[in-house]
């Protein structure tokens, strides 16, 4: 039996293209043991992921991708917002709601996601508590997207070849090992969206996972780690509590910037109350009520950051403050909760 030996992470700044191709394979091959794979990812982010490992994973993987089918639009791009997760702070699921909003506004959102792997709960499961269909035919999603605004792509489905290292994905992050995987599930949608807003985890991954869009072709795209409060802790989302650090990139030219709520036209909040969420069944109720304008207060405008944020990158609004209140718009007209009704009935139509 021929003995298995991954490419060595520390011989390098960054493995090449060929070393990325034969470590993706060996970590999807199911009789390849989990300690030698996880031995693997351990060393590369002890020594840091660099744009064009991310990059380059999220290529290869996205080779094995099931492609759904998506007409595309020049003047109304695919648009995807998420984040990394990992950051421990708990939060109501921002970006899941966001997308109703920013679907309701007029957007074309494709977000891609699964169930919560080191979180309460993952995008996949508020959706599903939500009544949303996840196992889509992949023929149909353009049909749901075009009714509902927005489709939710479940990454298992359209990845199957990754579930070889499901397993060990939960089992490294029960110990608190982090990997690429924590940080390239955004890049890995297979609608290849023109247009992404992704929060990160840690700030000092903001420049390499900009660059790492660029890389895999967004037209346009912000990578942003928001402030907790007087500086402590910090969200994968656009933040109320605390200013914003982001970079953008925009045909492959990166810029560092910072925003605070204000420059959305909404005002900083002092406090975390609001903000935290539960588990599936407790989020799902509070997203629909804030997708209904039940529920005001700091939630609600947390979203209107993150949409506002994504609908400026669509085109949608020619100012953060002005698709902050497209974003506002969306919801106090009744179009972000019919989003979610939409994509209650036509995700059940295009069920597997």
């Amino acid at each position: 039996m021929m003995s298995v030996i991954f490419p060595d992470p520390l011989h390098s700044s960054s493995l090449d293209a060929q070393e990325i191709a034969t470590a993706v394979n060996l970590l999807l091959d199911p009789f390849v043991s989990d300690e030698l794979k996880g031995g693997f990812l351990s060393g590369l982010h002890r020594r840091g992921e660099s744009a064009q490992e991310l990059s380059g994973f999220a290529s290869e993987l996205l080779k094995g991708a099931v492609t759904p089918v998506i007409s595309r639009s020049e003047d109304n791009p695919i648009l995807e917002l998420c984040g990394t997760g990992g950051d421990q702070a708990g939060l109501l699921n921002i970006s899941t709601a966001a997308m109703f909003v920013a679907g309701g506004a007029g957007a074309r959102v494709v977000k891609h996601g699964n169930r919560a792997v080191s979180s309460k709960c993952g995008s996949a499961d508020v959706l599903e508590a939500l009544g949303v269909t996840l196992h889509l035919k992949p023929d149909l999603v353009g049909v749901v997207l075009e009714q509902a605004g927005c489709v939710f792509l479940l990454a298992s489905d359209f990845h199957p070849a990754v579930a070889a290292v499901a397993s060990l994905r939960r089992s490294l992050a029960t110990r608190g090992q982090m990997t690429i995987f924590n940080l390239i599930g955004p890049l890995l949608n297979p609608a290849f969206p023109e247009v992404q807003l992704t929060g990160i985890y840690v700030p000092e991954k903001l420049d390499l996972y900009a660059q790492a869009m660029g890389f895999l072709g967004r037209r346009v795209a912000w990578a942003v780690h928001g402030g907790g409060i007087d500086g402590k802790g910090g969200f994968d989302e656009i933040s109320l509590v605390g200013a914003t650090q982001g970079v953008s990139v925009s045909n492959g030219a990166l810029d560092k910037f910072t925003v605070n709520p204000e420059d959305f036209g909404l005002t900083t909040a002092s406090s975390m109350e609001g903000l935290v969420g539960g588990d599936a069944k407790e989020n799902a109720v509070r997203i629909a009520a804030l997708l209904s304008g039940e529920e005001r207060g700091m939630a609600r405008d947390m979203i209107l950051l993150n949409a506002g944020a994504a609908l400026f990158l669509a085109g949608i609004g020619s100012s953060l403050p002005e698709s902050a209140e497209l974003a506002a718009e969306s919801i106090d007209s009744g179009r972000a909760y019919r989003a979610l009704e939409m994509l209650r009935e036509a995700s059940e139509a295009a069920r597997i």
